[in-house]
Order: C-alpha cells, then sequence, then structure tokens
C-alpha cells in the first residue's frame, strides 16, 4: 500500500532539476523552506524543543525574538526568485503570534510559493483564517482527548477552544488539508484511539502519530507504553480510517527505539534543497539544528538569504557537514536522507539493469 502522499519520504524525487544538479554536484536552489518567525508562544508544552535548551545540546532560544518584518518580506522576496516550491511556517514559537504573520501570508501567495502552517491552533480564528484556507495544509498540534492532559502536557487550559477552533476552521477551509500532530507521551499512551476518533470528529483529514524525544532515551521511555500505544494505533486505522480520513503511524517502527540509533550515512542531502530561517533572522540547515552553532549557516541582519545560500563559505560547510558526527540523534530527515544519499551514491555502470 502507498505511503499517505502528504507524509510520503519520496516527495523531493519529484524535483527532477535540483536532483540532476545535486548529481553534478551543483549548488542549486532550495525546495523548500521553513521560516519559525518568532518564538513568542501561547501554550508551555513541558516536551518542546524550543522551550527546553537541554533538550538539544547547545539550542539557545530567546523566547520573546521575532524576525524583523522588513528582513521577512525581503527573504520572502528573494526565495521566490529563487524559485523555491513552499514554505511552511512554524515554530519557535506559535506563528500565528507573530505580528506580521498576515502580511507574510499574502507575500507569499503573490508570490504563488505553496505555503503552509504547524500551529497549535490556540490563536486560529479571526481574519488569518481568510488567509489559511487556502494554504496546502494547517497542521494543529493537538494531544489529549481530554482537558485535564491537554493543560498537563501544554501548560493552558484551553483544550474547548481549541477544539472549536479547529471545528470552524474545518468548515470553511477550501483546498486546505487539515492534519492533526499527536506527540505520544506516557500522559496520553491511553488516549491514543479516542484522539484519532476526535480529530475524525471534528473534521480533520488526518493525524500523524509520533513519539516525544527524549535525548536519546526513547527506547527506554517508550518500552513501558509501546505495546498498547501501538494496539490503539492499529484499532484506530481498522475502524475509524476511511478514504477522507487517514492515521499516519509514525510511533510503532519509529527508528529512535532502536537501541544505540547511529546514522547510516555520513552526507545531509536535506541541507542542499531545505533551510530553516528563525525567528533570530539567522538561517539553518535545519529544524533540529535551528538555533545551535553547528546548525547556522548565516545572518539575515548582514546578508541577504541568497548571498549565504551561495557563499563560498556556507557551500564549504554544507559539504564538510557530516550528520553521523555532528547530528548524534534521531533526526525527522533520516528516512529521505537514507533514500537519497542511496540515489546519489548509487553504482552507475549498472543502472541501465532495471
Amino acid at each position: 500500500m502507498e505511503k499517505y502522499a502528504p507524509y510520503s519520504e519520496l516527495k523531493a524525487f519529484h524535483h527532477i532539476d535540483r536532483i540532476n544538479g545535486i548529481l553534478k554536484n551543483e549548488r542549486v536552489a532550495p525546495i523548500y523552506i521553513r521560516i519559525k518567525p518568532t518564538n513568542v508562544c501561547n501554550q508551555r508544552c513541558y516536551y518542546c524543543g524550543y522551550a527546553d535548551d537541554q533538550l538539544y545540546d547547545g539550542r539557545k532560544v530567546d523566547k520573546r525574538e521575532s524576525i524583523p518584518w522588513e528582513i521577512l518580506e525581503h527573504a520572502i522576496q528573494e526565495l521566490a526568485e529563487m524559485g523555491v516550491k513552499a514554505v511552511t511556517f512554524s515554530g519557535g514559537g506559535e506563528p500565528l503570534c507573530y505580528q506580521y504573520i498576515e502580511k507574510a501570508l499574502e507575500l507569499v501567495r503573490k508570490y504563488g510559493i505553496d505555503y503552509s502552517m504547524i500551529t497549535n491552533g490556540q490563536a486560529l480564528k479571526g481574519t488569518v483564517v481568510n488567509q489559511l484556507k487556502d494554504a496546502k495544509w494547517v497542521r494543529i498540534s493537538f494531544d489529549s482527548c481530554m482537558p485535564q492532559t491537554y493543560e498537563a502536557i501544554r501548560g493552558v487550559q484551553t483544550y474547548r477552544e481549541v477544539v472549536r477552533n479547529i471545528e470552524h476552521f474545518a468548515q470553511v477551509k477550501e483546498n486546505c488539508t487539515i492534519g492533526i500532530n499527536c506527540v505520544v507521551t506516557k500522559q496520553n499512551a491511553d488516549q491514543v484511539y479516542e484522539v484519532c476518533r476526535i480529530a475524525k470528529e471534528i473534521g480533520a483529514d488526518n493525524i500523524k502519530l509520533s513519539p516525544i524525544l527524549v535525548k536519546g532515551r526513547e527506547s527506554t521511555y517508550h518500552s513501558a507504553i509501546r505495546e498498547r500505544v501501538s494496539e490503539q494505533i492499529l484499532l484506530a486505522k481498522e475502524q475509524l480510517e476511511t478514504d477522507r480520513f487517514t492515521i499516519v503511524d509514525k510511533y510503532t517502527s519509529d527508528l529512535s527505539f532502536e537501541e544505540d540509533f547511529q546514522k547510516p550515512y555520513h552526507r545531509c542531502v536535506i541541507q542542499e534543497i531545505f533551510a530553516v530561517i528563525a525567528a533570530d533572522s539567522k538561517v539553518y540547515r535545519c529544524h533540529q539544528r535551528a538555533y545551535t552553532k553547528p546548525g547556522e549557516l548565516g545572518d539575515l541582519s548582514h546578508q541577504s538569504f541568497k548571498e549565504i545560500w551561495y557563499s563560498g563559505d556556507t557551500i564549504k560547510n554544507v559539504c564538510e557537514f557530516d550528520p553521523y558526527t555532528e547530528c548524534p540523534f534521531r533526526c525527522a530527515f533520516d528516512e529521505r536522507n537514507m533514500l537519497l544519499n542511496q540515489f546519489v551514491m548509487m553504482d552507475k555502470e549498472h543502472i541501465n539493469f532495471i
């Protein structure tokens, strides 16, 4: 059975021009950019990798910081000139807390760039809904079927408000796919089936279930809950999935559950077609390395995005970066990087013998 397309690991292979450029050792323009416009957030999720400086070594986040509009405006203009295909607004903090988020959405629409958002849904109301109803997708972080658990995880008493916002957005959205992100923890491990049921009931098109990352202790942490969580996911897929509602299981076989997980590759191909623009006005190689010195590629306060991307220093940095040693943790791009490495490193002498 084919993987649900919005979460397929194979999407990069549809961008043949960029892949061919990589095969020729060219510095190609990025396909996709993640924009973290602000570190300000209206929730306090205890597992947030941007709220907890200890979750990723060396990450320092100023929780009051937002990217100045003139810097973001110019960066978006350059992304359009370079042929960037898509951007996602996410955190850092909560993108809907960014003062200029509607202007930013208007600008990417004007330039014909596909756009999406990852939000906690608490501010998913008012005029911004009109900007987002035509987005390619909006994904809401939603971890519980009970207000008490929601508050314990997210530090706010806004469960019912968020449910109402999702229901309303589902009614008014046009071509936008609504997804739910559910991070599985010990607090919500017995609610997984019900979260899936509620997601379907309030109008989501899909729900993605992923394990909480616990800084190298994922296998130990999840050992007590993994079996019953996987059983609930299987039952939910059997009873709740339809042609209009999909459950994406990123939990049951996640690579982080492997003891002593190590990356089987030394080249991060993703960083050659992707980057992050963060609230501190800096450009980073990926979102898991955002706000860390090893992830930094340049500063938009001093250079334009195009100057940073094509600079000799950046190209040298990207070429010399070894994810095997620099990123000894589970990465969201591991599966895609493994596929891209297999393709790029393939023996070209035998490619015709399919």
